[in-house]
């Protein structure tokens, strides 16, 4: 089968295994392993789903996860020491979340009813929180004291109808569900400010307060992924599913602009209403949700900051990793143990390619983008 024919599948049914199969292996021989991986753990879970999960392919694919799994470790743990973090110098924090990555220790066994489960990496021992404290962060009053200035250049923003996109974006190159009835709903949409985690010149120019008050901010960074600053947008009568984010070091912000009133946000347990002016830092790796049940529309300034308990070094290891997880490059199929020789590709698939990679398994959901 095409890639282009699998593309076609995938169209009408997000979930047909075969066709899924069949995209991870073409990105797998074009080399894009992080899309190849998201793919093949896409079909996986598609074939559990059509009860298929326990037979000889399900098997083959086990024997596959092995090969991979150990070969991602390798690399994060070179690329890691490369950047100048030999394991003995990793902070105890960031060796212990690795351990779990790695499927070499387990996350102790958790009994709240809304637990920390970021979507992408899950890092060890950081304290439960749903709402944080303002009171923690020595740089919430300067900021709320802009709230007119930036409520402004917002408005401006708006009546000038500039881009104001659903938040939610169909993805082209990665496997994606309906994520809750939210993929292209305008309900809920963005004018970003940055563009995998750099601000974007074209879009900060319409914000000149708004973007020099947020350098001013310990923003989250990590290469590719944030910090992540925007206009959010809510239009009257929306609701936002309940969803988790990316990772739990950092702490959303929202600095609301425009609030018409009957609306909040939800982080675990725990409900506030939007005040206008009057900061919120919420965990997302927390299930939240929110609505607007107003006749207008709620508009809050969103980024997203450093957890304050988190050591430079740490901040510094967890960009390592990342950088290590965008620059993954496996060795090609035929150096896999496991071959399962198959027609899905094989009008294109080089001479010395007849392997079909499998799934990653759950612990390396890191290297899909799940955000």
């Amino acid at each position: 089968m095409s890639e282009a024919a699998a593309d076609a599948q995938l169209a009408s049914n997000r979930q047909n295994p075969d066709a899924l199969a069949c995209k991870a292996d073409h990105r797998l021989l074009a080399e894009d392993h992080r899309a190849a991986s998201a793919y093949y753990r896409a079909a996986q879970q598609a074939l559990n789903q059509a009860g298929r999960g326990s037979g000889w392919l399900a098997m083959q694919i086990a024997t596959t996860i092995e090969w991979l799994h150990q070969r991602y470790m390798d690399h994060i743990v070179t690329s890691l020491a490369e950047a100048g973090f030999e394991q003995s110098d990793w902070h105890p924090r960031f060796a212990k979340s690795l351990a779990m990555m790695f499927g070499k220790a387990e996350r102790p066994a958790e009994t709240r009813a809304y637990p920390q489960i970021p979507m992408s990496f899950f890092y060890a021992d950081m304290s439960y929180c749903e709402f944080a404290s303002r009171e923690q962060f020595e740089w919430a009053e300067a900021l709320e004291a802009q709230t007119d200035a930036i409520k402004r250049e917002a408005e401006v923003i708006l009546q000038n109808n500039q881009a104001f996109d659903a938040y939610v974006q169909s993805a082209k190159d990665r496997p994606q569900g309906d994520v809750h009835g939210m993929l292209g709903n305008a309900g809920w949409s963005s004018f970003e400010l940055a563009n995998k985690g750099v601000f974007d010149p074209k879009q900060t120019a319409s914000c000149p307060v708004t973007h020099a008050a947020l350098k001013e901010l310990p923003l989250c960074r990590i290469a590719n992924r944030a910090p992540t600053p925007m206009f959010s947008l809510l239009r009257a009568g929306e609701t936002i599913p309940p969803h988790t984010g990316m990772i739990n070091v950092r702490y959303v912000c929202h600095l609301p602009l425009i609030v018409p009133g009957n609306g909040a946000l939800r982080v675990g347990s725990t409900s506030q209403e939007w005040r206008e002016g009057q900061l919120m830092m919420f965990d997302d790796s927390v299930e939240h949700e929110a609505y607007n049940r107003a006749d207008t529309d709620r508009l809050v300034l969103i980024f997203d900051v450093w957890r304050p308990e988190l050591e430079l070094v740490e901040r510094e290891q967890l960009n390592a990793m990342f950088e290590a997880v965008d620059s993954v490059l496996i060795e090609r199929a035929d150096q896999c143990p496991c071959f399962l020789e198959s027609s899905r590709v094989a009008s294109s698939r080089p001479s010395n390619v007849s392997g079909y990679i499998r799934s990653l398994t759950n612990c390396f959901s890191i290297l899909v983008d799940c955000e």
